[in-house]
């Protein structure tokens, strides 16, 4: 019987409970889980509360529940976070004023350091004597990523991985070294697919910041062994090219980049299999193992992408998932880099690849709008809307300014032709003395946003026709709104603003009117 440990949200032990279905993940794209408990002296638990398998990585943190009735009997799912998870659900980001957020130390204390800053020091106790250390490393590419997938590939720097396991009452959180494990995945013993890689990219060329001739353009090549340099080996029909775009790196970042993915394709192929427990012992996420064929001597080196964990009947069953590591986000290839498919293809030599929100099946491309999608229209929607108000706010301004100057200048002409008509009364004599001899003079201030006051009227940007003042929002005779560099404009017509407005533009992803931002 697999015992589960239910603890409160100070990491308290309150029970242990083995009537449990548990149903639990860690790894790439799943670090959640979920637990019922059936178990009549289990406590009163809730949101917030913690639980474990005593001596394992399999545990997380409960954030809700899912009731379902059946038959008039009520069951209640605990859904929450695996600790993978709850790293998963915080962000690494740069300090203020800084380009990328840099570390350095012993890796243990670098850990330590991380974890305070997201707010998981309390839950996790850094439990490791490694003595590898780094010196100025950047979460850069990209430079905001979630906490789990940021210290993966900090320790995979090192050569390194996270090994969780829970202790008593604490979660520790060690070091340890990555496990290439050979005769594990044979033939003879487990069915798998796998796939050779001889027709890698060899040849990436990055391309950095800046535009057109003056664009940062670097060049990196790999070996028949695998080995990255600046020096090109494989030329002719042997040479397998491809682009890496990192449109906002530096020359230094560029270079760094370039090199570390071209290094990343150098896989040697891909391996699909779900191992067990019994085959995998040992495994956990990020360890390497290699897929032996007997018959064709075909080795293939893969890594561990997820571990499952069931407890179904008060039996514990463990799976792994083994594939090609998560390539970074920023990771932006174009190219074909694979000489052979296990599936499908296309006619007329295209390949298909399916990325965020997109999947294909035989010759039709199906496309997902994620919620994500969405927001970012809605935030660049709202931006343009904002520009727009703010425009329309301007122009309304400079139309209560001309309506001011206007009943300014129709109270003079009203004075001055009641002087001239000999009408005016003993007390605007008087008044008008004063001002003569320069008592009580009077200046009118000058108009402004703020001020009410004169305006003057210059010919261009306000005209005065027959006594009527209008107002136009520019800089030149034209007429025509002036926009400044990074302003949003939306329009039905389709036509690029810079016909009308000048300036240069480029048109923006929308689900409705065009848009378009200025960048020149």
């Amino acid at each position: 019987m697999a015992d589960v440990i239910l603890a409160d949200g100070k990491l308290t032990p309150h029970a242990s409970v083995s009537r449990v279905t548990l149903d639990w993940a860690c790894g790439t794209d799943e670090n959640d889980f979920e637990l019922t408990i059936d178990d009549p002296d289990a406590p009163e638990i809730e949101r917030g509360w913690y639980f474990w398998l005593d001596g394992s990585d399999a545990g997380g943190r409960i954030v809700d529940r899912r009731v379902s009735v059946a038959g008039g009997t009520s069951t209640t799912t605990w859904i929450g976070q695996s600790w993978t998870g709850m790293l998963a659900a915080k962000i690494l980001q740069p300090d203020a004023n800084q380009d990328y957020l840099t570390v350095s130390g012993k890796l243990p204390d670098i850990l330590k350091n991380l974890l305070k800053r997201i707010g998981l020091d309390t839950v996790f106790t850094v439990d490791s004597s490694d003595a590898s250390t780094l010196s100025n490393w950047m979460f850069q590419n990209p430079r905001y990523v979630d906490a789990y997938t940021g210290l993966r590939t900090l320790l995979a720097s090192c050569g390194r991985r996270l090994d969780f396991k829970a202790s008593g009452n604490k979660i520790l959180l060690g070091i340890v070294p990555v496990q290439t494990i050979t005769n594990t995945i044979d033939s003879d013993l487990v069915d798998f697919k796998a796939e050779t890689n001889r027709r890698a990219v060899n040849h990436l060329i990055g391309l950095g910041s800046q535009e057109l001739k003056n664009r940062l353009v670097v060049n990196y090549f790999a070996d028949a062994t695998g080995v990255v340099s600046q020096t090109q080996t494989l030329v002719g029909a042997d040479e397998v090219c491809a682009t890496y775009d990192y449109s906002n790196a530096d020359l230094s970042t560029l270079q760094s980049e370039t090199k570390k993915h071209l290094q990343e394709l150098q896989t040697g192929g891909s391996v699909e299999v779900t191992l067990s427990d019994e085959v995998g012992d040992g495994l956990r996420v990020d360890d390497k193992i290699v897929a032996t064929d007997q018959a064709s001597g075909v080795n293939v080196t893969a890594v561990v992408t997820k571990r499952i964990v069931k407890i179904d009947s008060g039996i514990l069953t463990s799976t792994f998932e083994v594939g090609l590591p998560v390539q970074s986000a920023n990771a932006n290839y174009s190219g074909s880099s694979s000489s052979s498919s296990s599936s499908g293809s296309a006619g007329g030599g295209v390949s298909l690849t399916a990325g965020r929100g997109l999947s294909i099946s035989g010759g039709t491309i199906n496309a997902e709008v994620a919620s994500e999608d969405l927001d970012s229209v809605r935030q660049v929607a709202e931006s343009a809307n904002r520009t727009a108000s703010g425009f329309a706010a301007q122009i309304g301004k400079a139309n209560q300014t001309a309506e001011d100057a206007k009943n300014v200048a129709d109270t003079a002409k009203s004075v001055a032709d009641s002087a001239k008509s000999g009408m005016m009364t003993d007390a605007e004599r008087s008044k008008l003395a004063s001002v003569e001899r320069g008592a009580n003079a009077y200046t009118l201030p000058k108009a402004s946003t703020d001020v009410l006051g004169g305006v003057k009227v210059d010919g261009s940007t306000i005209v005065s026709v027959d006594g009527v003042i209008s107002a136009h929002v520019g800089g030149g005779v034209s007429g025509k709104a002036v926009f400044p560099v990074g302003y949003v404009v939306m329009n039905t017509t389709g036509v690029d603003p810079s016909v009308d407005f000048g300036g240069t533009w480029r048109q923006l992803p929308s689900l409705g009117c065009s848009m378009f931002e200025r960048i020149g």
